[in-house]
């Protein structure tokens, strides 16, 4: 198999808690978000992507088309993607058309990251008076309508389940021809099968919340995906994979964690009405320290501790085509993000860059 470059990026949630230690007002948050897009640009990673969330008590960027343009308005050469808009919460003609709009104002530079809404976020449906039943087929005809709006060259009628549409077109088209897309295919085999049968890119379980690479988490989704591939009469190794983890690097973990534990804590804690909180989804309890949050020992780790996970989960033709790492969480600022970054980019990226 030819040998693949792996590519780096940082994924932003634009999280912010509403606690006095931690808020930043928000225009100053938002701010510090995009001047350290644009450090990150200049580390040398490959890659930034937004998250999407709605009624969101710490934000999680609920305007994602316009902080997507903005980052891109604020880099020259990072490509810029979504990972990932909640796509039942948006109108398929429109979303297209916002997508073509920001591919040609960044010269080409991003990267479309798809999903349905998993399950913990039904409360959103509620906000837009949606049933979250509909959420595979809303994806499904979303799909359809816009790979159709951003590549037919005449209008075309759709008529769906969700959407009964006359005489799509939009106009101007990307500049990528195609626009690279992806859909996240975290854990279910009809997840799974509905990327591998349409043929598309896929947006992988990982590290996630809880670590760099996930581990064996990571090995059984890769070993599911390229099973969902030949079941769907695909080479295993068709696809660009994306997936993201959570790993600060520094040369004093210990330290950077007394300092950041609480932060961390909420961050993994937080709650939301309506949604149960991440750490009782994962692990039926809610941790009542920091130390009880399982795999807190490898959330800051060395540039050697990081290159070794990365080797043993990545090695022998296992790695990802893109692996992108959290920005910051609740009390780690922007500035000490940068710090940490730059220390993955400088001391981690090269040795692991071609696994």
């Amino acid at each position: 198999m030819e040998c693949q470059i792996m590519r780096f990026g940082v994924l932003y949630d634009f999280r912010n808690p509403p606690h006095d230690k931690w808020f930043t007002p928000w225009g100053e948050f938002y701010g510090g978000a995009f001047e350290h897009m644009a450090a990150v640009e200049e580390m040398g990673f490959d890659a930034i992507s937004l998250a999407e969330h709605h009624g969101d008590p710490d934000g999680y960027n609920p305007g994602i088309t316009a902080t997507l343009a903005t980052a891109a308005a604020r880099t020259s050469r990072i490509r810029v993607g979504t990972n990932i808009i909640q796509t039942p919460f948006h109108h398929p003609v429109l979303l297209a058309e916002e997508l073509a709009v920001i591919d040609i104002m960044s010269c080409g530079r991003l990267d479309v990251g798809l999903g349905q809404v998993g399950q913990t976020f039904n409360m959103e449906f509620g906000m837009f008076g949606m049933n979250p039943r509909y959420r595979p087929s809303l994806l499904d005809e979303s799909l359809d309508v816009i790979i159709g709006a951003l590549t037919e060259d005449e209008p075309f009628d759709y008529h769906g389940k969700r959407f009964d549409l006359k005489g799509v077109w939009i106009n101007p088209k990307p500049q990528q021809k195609p626009l690279p897309i992806w859909v996240v295919a975290a854990f279910s085999q009809k997840a799974m099968d509905r990327v591998a049968r349409r043929g598309l890119d896929v947006g992988a379980a990982g590290g996630y919340f809880l670590g760099l690479t996930g581990g064996d988490t990571w090995q059984q989704w890769l070993d599911g995906w390229r099973t969902a591939c030949v079941r769907n009469g695909r080479d295993p190794n068709y696809a660009r994979i994306n997936t993201f983890g959570t790993c600060f690097v520094t040369d004093d973990p210990e330290r950077a964690w007394h300092k950041h534990r609480e932060g961390l804590l909420h961050s993994f804690n937080y709650q939301r009405q309506g949604v149960r909180p991440y750490a009782e989804m994962m692990l039926n309890t809610i941790p009542q320290v920091p130390e009880d949050i399982p795999g807190w020992q490898g959330l800051f780790k060395t540039p050697e501790q990081a290159i070794a996970e990365l080797v043993e989960a990545y090695g022998n033709d296992n790695a990802p085509d893109e692996l992108h790492l959290m920005a910051t969480k609740a009390g780690l600022g922007w500035d000490e993000s940068a710090e940490y970054l730059r220390n993955f980019a400088e001391q981690v990226i090269p040795a692991v860059a071609d696994l």
